[in-house]
């Protein structure tokens, strides 16, 4: 790719979303400011951690434990603060419009407003929870607390992280009372972990009674029952906890599509000087990433650096993504699987670990 122009850059950057990303560079608010750079954000009060939301949705943990006020970190960093969605974004005009009815010119614009679950060729009832948007974690907590343990049937549609740790701390808290069903489309649980991992986390569900079907792709997913292609499962609760797509507002502003915002390594638009992308909202075109929550908190920085760069003239920095990230899975029973390569680990260890991390970053965002 043929290298970026240096960029001048300018005093007001709009932040939507208050993803991973965004959250850092509110709290660099001060340093920024004192460069010249004054941001709007447009996102709602709070963020929910991706880290705890399966931990949240079972009730082993607090929505408190995984929330940060995003109002209050916004006001404390004196960061005017929008507190909505923005509905559209004309690049042209420079122009964000929020469902409030707002409107805010920008200078420069970032986007990190996150994923959802994703559908694919699946039929989906409109009446199913997803895991992702964060917004269902309520509606879903809220099934699982009034469900009677007794011969309750759960399907969990997604043999990824996410459907893992949402199937292990569904087992812990309602043990053999209820029937837990873990259903993959693949050959195996945690397709990029390495297969010793995948086997040890399979034989330690097996174990502890969550029955797995892997190769077992879902054609239609109802509240009340789903179908295989091969036979019918009836269940009275059901969670889709598939892989991740970009938030479909990316569509909506006429941003990008169904991958997300395409940007190259400067987290820019491909086709924007002014937009960046980051998280799971942005799709990199030269190397596609994983989406998980540690790319996003890892451009923090490298945004934070490009808009000041951007007031100095000088050039844009790159975001080089690792080839190997510690990916920690909480199985919900106390113990984890951690994975970096091909090198994996199970047991309490990981769990503790996790737990620590989690807190640490949260905690750099409260107040």
């Amino acid at each position: 790719m043929t290298p970026r122009r240096r960029a001048t850059g300018s005093s007001h950057v709009v932040l939507i979303g208050a993803g991973h990303t965004h959250l850092e560079v509110v709290r660099q608010a001060p340093q920024l400011a004192r460069a010249g750079v004054d941001l709007t954000l447009v996102a709602p009060d709070t963020f929910v951690y991706s880290g705890l939301a399966s931990a949240v949705v079972t009730g082993t943990a607090a929505m408190s434990e995984a929330t940060v006020e995003v109002a209050r970190l916004a006001r404390r960093n004196g960061v005017a603060h929008v507190r909505c969605r923005a509905e559209a974004v004309d690049p042209r005009a420079r122009r964000v419009t929020a469902v409030s009815g707002d409107t805010i010119d920008y200078d420069v614009l970032s986007v990190n407003i996150g994923s959802v679950a994703a559908v694919g060729s699946m039929d989906v009832a409109v009446d199913v929870d997803a895991v992702k948007p964060f917004e269902r974690l309520t509606a879903i907590r809220a099934l699982i607390d009034t469900a009677d343990a007794s011969g309750l049937v759960v399907s969990v549609v997604g043999g990824g992280a996410t459907g893992v740790e949402l199937a292990g701390h569904l087992q812990q808290r309602f043990g053999r009372r209820a029937a837990i069903h873990l259903f993959e489309r693949g050959p195996s649980l945690l397709a990029n972990f390495p297969p010793g991992a995948q086997a040890a986390t399979l034989r330690r569900f097996r174990r502890r009674g969550v029955t797995v079907h892997l190769d077992t792709p879902v054609c239609r997913l109802t509240t009340h029952g789903l179908d295989t292609g091969r036979r019918w499962h009836a269940h009275d609760v059901a969670v889709l906890a598939t892989g991740l797509v970009a938030h479909p507002d990316v569509e909506r502003m006429g941003l990008g599509g169904h991958d997300g915002i395409p940007v190259d390594e400067t987290l820019q638009h491909v086709s924007y000087d002014d937009i960046y992308a980051v998280g799971d909202c942005a799709h990199r075109v030269d190397a596609p990433l994983p989406k998980i929550g540690v790319y996003a908190v890892r451009q923090g920085p490298v945004l934070v650096e490009s808009l000041l760069a951007r007031r100095r003239g000088d050039a844009l920095p790159r975001f080089a993504a690792a080839d190997h990230v510690l990916q920690i899975v909480d199985l919900g029973d106390g113990t984890a699987v951690a994975a970096r390569g091909r090198r994996w680990f199970a047991g309490r260890l990981p769990r503790v670990v996790k737990r620590r991390i989690d807190r640490r970053w949260l905690d750099r965002y409260r107040c």
